[in-house]
Order: structure tokens, then sequence, then C-alpha cells
């Protein structure tokens, strides 16, 4: 089993040439082989996301959000957020995502609270990995807003023994050292910065985490289009 984690591990860690796939690191951010911290919507669109599923069963039946139907009361729940969620709805209302999202989600330019929606590619292989995407404002311009990668899970399946976890973990600390793997001594990150965490207790793996700050939702709010849609409600 060792031999079959360090082969799954190993290609994660690797120092790639430019003309290989994209080194672990762009623009100061952490990454997987995917994708990156800090990612868009066009790099999002060269993985294979798995359709996008509510939370919630209908008659005990996997219900797809490309075919959830909203209420009245759904759309105005998600004005709160979502000035103009158009085709998107549906996404936004389960807070979820897949390839065929990312068009209607290109679409939306303005969002007035926090927000993450959830994608999961690799269900079937050694390293399912589960990825949040979040509009995010400009910090040179809050009148901006842009969809960008904030978290990244990967887990590890076929780790099972100690001995399999604890080769993982060393290769973890050395490769994600720099944002706080195996390292208390970090500090606290800045607007903007990435940050590794360990994987929780019912899963071996670990996550990438952006940084956004914690008056997000007042800087979000800024922007111009809640500015009009508070006027809206006034009126």
């Amino acid at each position: 089993m060792l031999l079959k984690v360090l082969a799954v591990a190993l290609p994660l860690f690797a120092v790639q040439s430019a003309s290989m796939a994209q080194d672990l690191e762009k623009k100061g951010l952490p990454c997987v082989a995917e994708l990156c911290l800090g990612d868009g919507l066009g790099e999002l669109s060269k993985v294979q996301w798995a359709p996008a599923q509510s939370a919630y069963k209908v008659n005990n039946k996997v219900q797809m959000t490309s075919a959830r139907k909203l209420t009245d009361d759904d759309v105005r729940m998600l004005h709160g957020t979502w000035p103009n969620p158009g085709e998107a709805a549906p996404y936004l209302y389960d807070k979820q995502f897949d390839g065929n999202a990312l068009a209607a989600l290109a679409k939306i330019t303005a969002a007035c609270d926090s927000n993450e929606l959830f994608g999961t590619f690799g269900a079937d292989t050694d390293t399912p990995t589960r990825v949040g995407i979040s509009l995010t404002s400009n910090p040179t311009d809050l009148s901006k807003q842009v969809w960008s990668v904030t978290t990244i899970v990967r887990d590890f399946p076929s780790a099972v023994s100690n001995d399999d976890k604890s080769v993982i973990t060393k290769l973890l600390n050395q490769r994600y050292a720099k944002f706080g793997a195996g390292r208390p001594d970090v500090p606290q990150a800045s607007i903007g910065e990435g940050r590794y965490f360990p994987g929780g207790m019912s899963r071996f793996g670990f996550g990438l985490s952006l940084y956004r700050g914690t008056d997000e939702a007042q800087r979000l709010k800024k922007n111009p289009a809640c500015s009009a849609a508070d006027k809206g409600k006034a009126g």
C-alpha cells in the first residue's frame, strides 16, 4: 500500500518544468496539480467537474442542481446576496457549481455578501478534490468583483495506515511549509494570501484557503450594484 500511496503523492510535489503542468505555486499562492488558489473561471473550465447536486433529496432521490426549480421566495432570498442571479440562480441557491454552471456564473458580476460555491472532481481517483469559488472584490477597486478559487480540499483515501499518512504528511509539510504546513510560526495571513490547513478527523488530506479578511462583507457591499439594490428596496 505504501508504494501505491507514494506513486499518488510524489507527482503532486515534484517541481515541474514550464513545458509541463503548472508549478505548485502561482503568483505567490499555493496550488495542487490542477488548480491554484486565485484561479478564475478560465482555469476552472479545464477541469472535469462532477455534476452539481442539491444537498437535499426529493422523494429520496438525488436532485441535480441544473434541474432545480426555484420558488419566488427562493429567488427573493437570493437577492440578499446576488442582485442579478439570472440563469445561475439554481447554482447560487444550492451553493454548488459544475462545468455547466461556469458560463452562467461568468455573467454574475456582483455579490453583496460573503459567498462560496463548491464543486468536486476526481471522486473515483486516489485524490478526490473539493473546490470552493467565490466572487471576491478587487482590493484596489471595490466596484469590480471577480470569481476566484478560494478553497481547495484534497483527500487521500488510499492512505490507510499510519505509515502511509506519515509519508504523505512529511511531503505536505515540505511542499507547503511556506503556507503554514507543519509550521506554527507562520504569521496570520493578510488579505489575498494563501494558507495550508490539515484535513479533518474523518478524512485524511489537506486544504488550501485564500484569506479574504474579516471585513469582506462590508467591502462587497460597496459594489454599485449593491447600492442600487438597497435603493430599490427603500423605494
